[in-house]
Formats: C-alpha cells, sequence, structure tokens
C-alpha cells in the first residue's frame, strides 16, 4: 500500500485482493480474512475495508453473509436462461450485486448473478 500515490487506498487494496483472487491464491469458497484482520494487516480503517469489499462484491468477485465473512465466488460457466412470449428480464441491484430478474409469464420468478447468466430468445 502506498500512502504516497495518488490512488485511493481502498482502490489499491481491491487491486491487491484482485490479483490474489485471479492467481488463485484466494480460491472460489475461501473466507476472507475478517474485516478487523484486514485492517491491522494493510493499517488501514475500517471504513477503507468496508469500500475495498463493497468493490469486489459489486463485480461479483466476493458474496458477503452477515454474521459469516466474506467469500470468494465460484463464477463457474454462465448459464442459458430462455425467454419465452411473455417472460420479462430485468436488472437489480439486490444485495449491491447485479441479478437478473426473470419473471416467467405463470408469474413465476428466477434470480440470476448477472455476470452468470446469458438470456436468449425462445
Amino acid at each position: 500500500m502506498d500512502r504516497r500515490s495518488h490512488v485511493p487506498l481502498h482502490v489499491q487494496l481491491a487491486d491487491l485482493l484482485r490479483k490474489r483472487i485471479s492467481s488463485g491464491d484466494l480460491a472460489p469458497g475461501d473466507r476472507l480474512p475478517s474485516e478487523s484482520d484486514l485492517s491491522q494487516t494493510y493499517d488501514v480503517s475500517r471504513p477503507t475495508i468496508r469500500k475495498t469489499l463493497a468493490a469486489l462484491r459489486f463485480e461479483g468477485l466476493i458474496e458477503s453473509e452477515l454474521g459469516t465473512g466474506h467469500f470468494v465466488r465460484d463464477r463457474g460457466e454462465p448459464k442459458m436462461v430462455r425467454l419465452r412470449r411473455g417472460d420479462e428480464a430485468s436488472v437489480s441491484l439486490a444485495g449491491g450485486m447485479p441479478q437478473v430478474v426473470v419473471s416467467r409469464k405463470d408469474g413465476t420468478t428466477e434470480t440470476f448473478p448477472a455476470d452468470q447468466v446469458v438470456i436468449r430468445p425462445a
């Protein structure tokens, strides 16, 4: 972490964690260190840690479980979803992560992480 850099600390830390995830050092399903541990390890404030985690969550790299921690997501292969006549798809930011919500003509709905779905017309 370079405190003299013009790059904000939360961006520097997100870059560092992003590299650990892409290298496999932090694998899908791995729990990230706690906010407190990250704060101590990188000598940054808790708000900086929270901004970092929010950015990684928004990018779909991690998911957060209240009271449990933050985990590296398994992004896997995208799922093909077919829209039939009368079906609709929309995007929401529920939980801070982009999601595709498919509303079926019969009234049912399905929700998918936006980075894990490909929408095709029937």
